[in-house]
């Protein structure tokens, strides 16, 4: 046959392109033949024997009373679907020898991960890790990572470990590459690169932070201040926590305005007022909850007025387990509840993806538990069919011992 180019593609969805031709893998109706074209295509330089694809695919238990017949038989889909390639392309392909199944010599394979495997290897192997070559070599690679490797087929045991490889390689390309391009003044390809990283790793806070580094040396603070705040949320929703130290630092660090012109007093004023009419208790993030108490512990040690915080923690209804949907509906709508019902002069914020924390600058403890208990009754009256049930926990702010 004539020396053919077939173009592989293992990261994200598995695809394979000869010529004009292209099939992909984009569900699960035919996943145990898309599994085993990925193990054969991961494992292209080799033969791979019919007992290894049996051990793959089937033990004693599951495999049936003639599970090498049913090897074959998922074989023979194999190569009808690659087929699609053209009339004969899976026996042109796909080779039977010696046992296994092996990739026709003839035909030349051109995949994405070892382009990706390759470009990191002669970055790494530079005089300069840091040159001006090594670091677009990093660039180069990073962009070929189009998503987790075979993402239809994560959960196959064999695939984890692999898929972490390439995931750990990805990142520190990423990590490296970024700075480089910070460094030459190339911000947008940085920023691209960044937003490119968090579409496919959304959890990964230390791409929010390059992401973030970027954007405020193109003076984009305004980007820096939105990207804080949908990573918190998000961050707060799945895991019930708040991003680091590092990420509240670039934050405070987009909140500075530059301005070298002097304002009056008039226009501070107004510059610090509401907009909007006041209503109800003020919602506010964690981070600046976290400030308002400090500074008004730091008060009571002076003051000795009574101020007290109040933990509101959603839990299923008689212990029973919800989803994580219930709960993030749930937590909206006490949102909303909770902050018309209580004072202008209150306090507000999530504190985990299940909880509210709340600051009662006027209440003491007998006020402060009888204001939660009414807050509540309403609630459920008025969402009687609420999966949750709220508890609270009331205690009292600690002044500031600090010298």
């Amino acid at each position: 046959m004539n020396q053919i180019t077939l173009e592989v593609r293992m990261f994200g969805h598995l695809s394979l392109t000869l010529g004009d031709k292209k099939i992909h893998c984009t569900d699960n109706r035919a996943k145990r033949v898309w599994m085993l074209l990925a193990y054969l295509l991961h494992h292209r330089h080799r033969t791979v024997t019919s007992d290894e694809l049996l051990s793959l695919l089937w033990n004693e238990e599951k495999g049936g009373a003639n599970p090498a017949g049913a090897l074959k038989t998922a074989m023979h889909r194999v190569r009808a679907t690659l087929d699609q390639l053209g009339e004969g392309m899976g026996h042109d392909l796909l080779l039977f020898k010696n046992g296994g199944y092996v990739w026709n010599p003839e035909v030349t394979l051109k995949i994405d991960k070892e382009e990706f495997e390759a470009l990191i290897s002669e970055a790494v192997h530079q005089s300069d890790e840091a040159s001006h070559k090594a670091c677009e070599l990093l660039v180069k690679a990073a962009k070929l990572y189009a998503g987790e490797f075979c993402s239809m087929q994560t959960s196959e045991p064999w695939v984890i470990p692999v898929a972490a490889y390439y995931q750990n390689l990805y990142t520190e390309a990423v990590v490296k590459a970024v700075p480089f391009l910070e460094r030459e003044k190339r911000y947008e390809e940085g920023i691209l690169l960044c937003r490119s990283a968090i579409a496919i790793d959304p959890y990964a806070e230390s791409f929010y932070q390059l992401l973030m580094r970027c954007l405020l040396a193109a003076d984009k603070r305004q980007d820096v201040i939105t990207l804080y705040e949908d990573m918190s949320k998000l961050l707060l929703s799945t895991f019930g926590v708040m991003p680091d130290a590092e990420s509240r630092a670039l934050y405070r660090e987009a909140l500075k305005t530059v301005n070298t012109h002097v304002i009056s007093p008039m226009i501070l004023q107004e510059q610090l007022q509401e907009s909007e009419p006041i209503s109800g208790a003020l919602l506010c993030d964690y981070d600046f909850f976290k400030n308002v108490y400090q500074a008004k512990a730091r008060m009571l040690a002076r003051s000795g007025d009574a101020i007290h915080v109040v933990l509101f923690t959603m839990t299923g209804r008689m212990g029973k387990e919800i989803a994580k949907r219930s709960v993030e509906l749930a937590m909206d709508n006490f949102e909303a509840h909770i902050c018309k019902s209580l004072r202008k002069g209150d306090l507000v914020s999530r504190c985990s993806g299940s909880q509210f924390v709340v600051m009662l600058p006027q209440a003491n403890f007998e006020n402060a538990n009888m204001v939660c208990g009414r807050v509540i009754d309403s609630f459920m009256r008025q969402y009687p069919h609420s999966p949750v049930q709220i508890n609270y926990f009331v205690q009292a702010m600690i002044p500031s011992t600090q010298n």
